[in-house]
């Protein structure tokens, strides 16, 4: 409404562009991709979430698309394939949202419900009605408030429906009950079927008792007001009334001559209008007001006895007292201050006969906020007229008035009138319903458009965001207002503004230079100017800048025209110079405003924008360390950190960039104030050669030359702890490094052949954990922990493989409440994972801000039982925690929260972990095996867990990592001849023997197995059937065999030989076999000559495939060659390595499979695989080797 608003702002706008001064910029417009047209590049939809999403879809599919942000119950936003905006506002409610946040229309009809009861689908009201029986007829919800309306005169029948109503039949003899719900809340009346039905007592005062926590009141005017628990208003009565069903069309509205002959002469059938219902009267119904008393829960309708006793009353009569929620946005004036119902618009004098005479007028109010800063191109309010007295077409006028100052559908004051309002349009039309102009006239359709645009952008311009306009039945002097021919009813919720537009554009925001923000240095003479084009319209408008320029201080303010672009996009402009003379040192400014196709501005500048001119790049920065100094001498070592600091050298240098040379991860950039230095902690990652690479970026972006800061860093330092949880050695429990044996709280068990064949690791079932007596590390402090893990079947009782289904932790250091650290399984999103957590405060239960670094993929059956590899390295001067899965960086995560000191022991196996009861105890057991625990007070770096190759140039040797796999045989065969047919037994710590089969001693030109002292390394082999040059030897069946397994073949493993292929025969020629029938793990010759290495891989169903690395080429017959074979149980690959070189077929999906066969050499078995050939140097691993492992074995042999 206009009257009591106040303006929020004025539309300024320029009279032309800035002229050119003295000296102007060269300008060039960056080119523009051309748009395609011919296929929609979007999805074409009926709605788009935002303006700009629409006018694109609209634009692109050739279709109107709804904007969906602009939907409310009476308006909406529809973007125009031809370009612009249709803005429709009504009065009355159009649209109801659902729960879940979409917009259905309105509608009334009813649906039932599974517990019987009718709602309407879709209305602003939440009210259901009865399905029958004694319950209340009416029941209404608004939030936590609840009304109810019930028939006192017994139980209700079965309903029937139609649309929106339900018609309860016979409820008193000649009576009927209908409910009919409505858009914003429900009707009830009473159909009064005959004359004897009027004169039943109990219809001439219809009791009602109403309920729920609301509470019934009576107006000042005779209405009901429905009040909420909370005492606001959920709902308002219009004025009670009744109605007959008289169908005379004199009694509304003009009958022409010709019909009034025919009615009177009975011989022509003449047309008769819509008939009275249950939900409103006919034009030409009898209306009566109705009396309604309040007492207590009891409500009284009590019907007009004067009309009841009319005996030219025509039934049925219904009685009516509505309930509503008025959110409709317009009112009547009667020139007699009457109240009347809120069922349609009235306008001029109503029929007597009908009604009270008097005259009538209607104001709508339209919500117009939406279109504030808007340039309106078409505007018009379009009415349906329902009902008009007249025949033929008479005049209405619409003038915009004050704004609407009583609720929804309420009465105004007669004062409150369109006349001395401002005339906007006229209109003239007729819809005569009655059947008294010879046919029942449709509906018409009323548009006003006259001088409604120019006065709605006036109100608009002036800030006001509602928009009102009266109807008058009168002349633009007032006159002709009672002139029966122009009474007329128009539908209130078929009532619009309809409004096209076009958006005002937004001011330029996000200017920048050559891709710096305002303020900036630049480094070039030719800069870039970069502004956002905001327009609501999106790319549907075509926006065009218009720059100003200027040397600071004082300059010239130059304007130049720019490039015009869609809506929402960025104008470029390139200034080739920046005008005469060296830019060099000076500082300018730029500001920017837009223009749109329509000649609609921003409404403001944008703010200047200033950039100073450097072109020269600054200098390589000084880089220095005192605990990394570049002077040719290792230092410090892995994980252990110290400080660097970077010098700029110059003045302007705002930023500097650095990284670890050959790193994975982006350079670090730091802002700093111009010319200073900067000093940063930093872990150097590897051990021997570490490079620092760093350069700096002065204001304007300019990059110096890299300083690549080159030093050595010592050997790596031993762990501080370290407990093998093995039998090897009796290492059992003891610290390896210190004094911090373990202690074990129940009776730990120890697991044979787990992880080493012959060796024995610490087994835990939930029920035992091992304690230190004190810390191992300070957790203040950078520190890590590295552990060999095995998890095991949840629920050993089930026979299928259960995963865990809440946390492990395998290590863990105690605080008083809570471990600073879990190394284990941790549950994300209800699945397992390898995971870390660091407790952010020593609480336990309630405390905040754990760290969570968690492996991204979740455990499967397939990691049961498999020997896994957990390292966590906290890193205290980055505050970074990361967590490496078989050697492997799995996550990393920045530590929030400061970190605190556990004092408390090293815990194997769980955590401590305090409830809510405050009482300290322990959680989250581990289930498996756990063994090789290492603790260091610095940072772990990949290099501790894979060693590192020798470096000739720093002088330092080779490292093994903590990874490398166990050599659990070595059998080199010296001392073979020595011995005839003797076992060779291995040189690693278990003394396996290898027997001989096929040998006789003293030796015999029959034998097939032997020793000779033609080996690899010049001294003994193994030599298998095949002819020796001393003439001993044939093709025979010997091999070699252990009396038992030597390496687990359902985990990682290695294999490593040197081989002499003396002959390709027709079948397979096996090197090395382990496992039962066909065997786990096989290396051997093809009958084409090539090597293959082979690991076995059940399907899980009783069947098994192999998956094989395969040589390149054939062997070469009498040559020695190094064989490696390497399966990873962490990734299922199966690699080869020939003479050192890694084989381009490698296997997948490998699993193995767990034997207790023993392994044959030079066979498959005793009766089939035999070797021609010769055998040194073979080695077994448990572990996968690296390539730089593998290689190294060729290497060093």
């Amino acid at each position: 409404m206009l009257s009591h608003l106040v303006s929020t702002s004025s539309f300024r706008r320029l009279a032309g562009l800035l002229g050119l001064l003295l000296v102007a910029p060269v300008v060039v417009a960056l080119p523009q991709p051309a748009r395609a047209t011919a296929v929609p590049s979007v999805s074409c939809v009926d709605s788009a979430p935002s303006e700009a999403r629409a006018a694109l879809v609209a634009a692109e599919c050739g279709r109107p698309v709804v904007v969906e942000s602009s939907l409310t119950e009476m308006t909406q936003v529809v973007a125009l394939a031809e370009g612009g905006f249709r803005y429709q506002a009504s009065v009355a409610p159009q649209r109801v949202r659902r729960a879940d946040g979409s917009w259905a229309p309105i509608s009334p009809d009813l649906v039932r419900q599974a517990d019987g009861s009718l709602k309407p689908a879709a209305t602003l009201a939440d009210v259901s009605f009865s399905a029958g029986g004694s319950g209340p007829l009416v029941t209404w919800r608004e939030g936590v408030s609840t009304f109810t309306l019930s028939w006192p005169l017994g139980a209700l029948p079965v309903p029937k429906v139609s649309g929106a109503t339900a018609t309860y039949e016979s409820v008193l003899s000649g009576v009927n009950l209908h409910v009919t719900a409505t858009a914003e809340g429900y009707t009830h009346s009473v159909e009064l079927l005959t004359p004897a039905a009027a004169k039943n007592p109990a219809v001439r005062q219809l009791r009602y008792v109403t309920g729920g926590n609301t509470r019934v009141e009576r107006a000042s005017d005779g209405t009901l007001r429905l009040l909420g628990s909370g005492g606001g208003v959920v709902a308002t009565s219009g004025a009670a009334r009744m109605w007959d069903s008289s169908s005379d069309p004199a009694r509304a509205g003009e009958v022409l001559p010709a019909v009034a002959a025919a009615r009177a002469s009975g011989r022509v059938a003449v047309p008769v209008g819509e008939p009275a219902t249950a939900v409103e009267p006919a034009v030409t119904s009898r209306i009566a007001p109705v009396g309604l008393a309040l007492d207590g829960e009891q409500l009284t309708v009590v019907p007009d006895s004067k009309l009841l006793a009319d005996p030219a009353l025509t039934y049925p009569v219904f009685v009516d007292p509505p309930f509503e929620k008025f959110r409709s946005r317009w009112a009547y004036a009667t020139s007699n201050g009457e109240n009347n119902d809120g069922s349609s618009a009235r306008v001029g004098r109503e029929p007597a006969d009908t009604g009270s005479g008097e005259r009538y007028r209607s104001f709508f109010e339209f919500d117009t906020a939406p279109l504030l800063r808007k340039k309106i191109m078409t505007a018009n309010v379009r009415l349906v007229l329902d009902h008009s007295y007249s025949c033929d077409s008479t005049p209405v006028r619409m003038y915009r008035t004050s704004g609407i100052t009583v609720g929804s559908a309420g009465r105004m004051g007669w004062t409150t009138r369109p006349l001395p309002g401002v005339f906007v349009a006229g209109w003239d039309g007729h819809a005569n319903e009655t059947g008294g102009c010879g046919a029942v006239q449709d509906d018409m359709d009323a548009e006003f458009g006259g001088s409604i645009k120019g006065d709605l952008q006036w109100a608009l311009d002036s800030g006001y965001t509602g928009y009102t306009v009266g109807l008058c039945a009168c002349d633009t002097n007032g006159a002709e207002e009672s002139n029966q021919e122009r009474w007329k009813r128009f539908y209130t919720d078929k009532a619009w503004l309809e409004v096209t537009y076009d958006s005002v554009p937004a001011t330029p925001t996000s200017l920048t230079t050559t891709g710096q923000a305002c303020g900036a240095t630049i480094g070039t003479s030719s800069p870039t100017f970069r502004a956002f084009y905001g327009d609501p319209d999106g790319a549907n408008d075509s926006l065009t800048g218009h720059l100003e320029f200027q040397l600071l201080p004082d300059g010239p303010v130059v304007g130049i025209t720019g490039p015009t672009k869609p809506g929402n996009s960025y104008g470029d402009y390139v200034l080739a110079s920046l005008g005469s003379g060296s830019p060099e040192g000076k500082t300018f400014q730029w500001r920017v405003k837009t223009r749109d196709a329509a000649g609609w501005e921003s409404p403001d500048w944008s703010p200047w924008c200033r950039f100073t001119v450097d072109t020269a790049k600054p200098p390589r920065p000084g880089v220095s360390s005192s605990g990394y100094p570049n002077d040719g001498v290792a230092h410090g070592g892995p994980g252990i950190s110290a400080i660097f600091t970077f010098t700029a050298g110059v003045s302007d240098v705002t930023r500097y960039v650095y990284g670890w040379a050959g790193s994975p991860q982006p350079m670090t950039t730091v802002n700093v104030s111009p010319g200073a230095s900067y000093s940063v902690v930093l872990t150097p990652p590897r051990y021997s050669s570490n490079t620092l690479n760093v350069y700096s970026l002065d204001g304007a972006n300019k990059q110096s030359d890299t300083h690549s800061y080159s030093f050595l860093v010592k050997a790596p330092t031993a762990p501080v702890a370290h407990w093998p949880l093995d039998t090897i050695d009796a290492h059992n429990l003891t610290d390896q490094i210190g004094n911090a044996d373990l202690t074990p709280t129940g009776n730990l068990s120890w697991a044979n052949d787990s992880r080493i064949i012959g060796a024995a690791t610490a087994s835990f079932d939930r029920s035992v954990h091992l304690l230190t007596s004190g810390p191992a590390v300070n957790t203040t402090q950078s520190y890590s922990v590295a552990t060999w893990v095995r998890l095991g079947d949840f629920d050993p009782s089930d026979p299928d493989i259960d995963l865990p289904d809440w946390n492990l932790t395998a290590v863990s250091q105690s605080g008083t409440k809570v471990g600073a650290f879990a190394l284990g399984v941790r549950m994300l999103d209800g699945q397992p994972h390898w995971g870390l957590a660091l407790p952010g405060i020593d609480m336990g239960e309630g405390g905040s801000g754990t760290t969570h670094v968690v492996s991204p993929a979740a455990l499967t059956v397939r990691d049961v039982g498999r020997w896994v590899h957990l390292a966590a390295a906290y890193d205290s001067a980055t505050r970074e925690a990361r967590l490496y899965v078989d050697g492997v960086l799995a996550a990393s995560a920045t530590r929030t929260p400061a970190t605190w000191n556990a004092t408390g022991p090293v815990m194997i196996g769980a955590i401590r972990w305090t409830p809510a009861s405050g009482v300290p105890g322990l959680s989250d057991a581990w289930r498996g095996q756990i063994t090789d625990v290492r603790m260091w007070q610095r940072v772990m770096v990949p290099d501790d867990l894979t060693g590192t190759a020798a470096n000739a140039a720093a002088g330092t040797p080779a490292t093994q990592g903590i990874l490398a796999p166990t050599e659990v045989a070595s059998w080199d065969f010296n001392g073979g001849l020595a011995s005839s047919c003797g076992a060779a037994t291995s040189a690693s710590y278990w003394s396996q023997r290898l027997s001989l089969y096929g040998c006789t001693d003293p030796y015999s030109s029959s034998q097939s197995v032997g020793y000779t002292g033609d080996a690899h390394d010049d001294n003994d082999a193994l030599w298998l059937n095949s002819a020796q040059p001393d003439g001993y030897g044939t093709a025979g069946a010997g091999y070699a065999a252990t009396s038992g397994p030597i390496v687990r073949t359902d985990q990682s493993l290695s294999v490593s030989v040197w081989v002499r292929l003396n002959a390709v025969t027709a079948e397979e020629q096996v090197v090395l076999r382990q496992g039962g029938g066909d065997g786990a793990v096989k290396l051997y010759v093809l009958p084409d000559g090539r090597w293959q290495f082979a690991i076995i891989s059940p399907d899980g169903s009783g069947g098994a495939s192999w998956a094989a690395a395969l040589s390149d080429a054939p062997a070469k017959l009498h040559d020695w060659v190094h064989l490696v074979g390497v399966f990873d149980a962490s990734t299922g690959i199966v690699r080869l390595y020939v003479d050192r070189v890694q084989q381009a077929v490698t296997g997948s999906g490998a699993t193995g499979k767990a034997f207790t066969a023993p392994m044959v050499v030079g066979a498959g078995d005793a009766t089939w695989g035999y070797l021609r050939g010769d055998i040194d140097q073979l080695k077994l691993f448990a572990g996968a080797m690296s390539d730089r492992e593998a290689k190294a074995l060729y290497d060093n042999s």
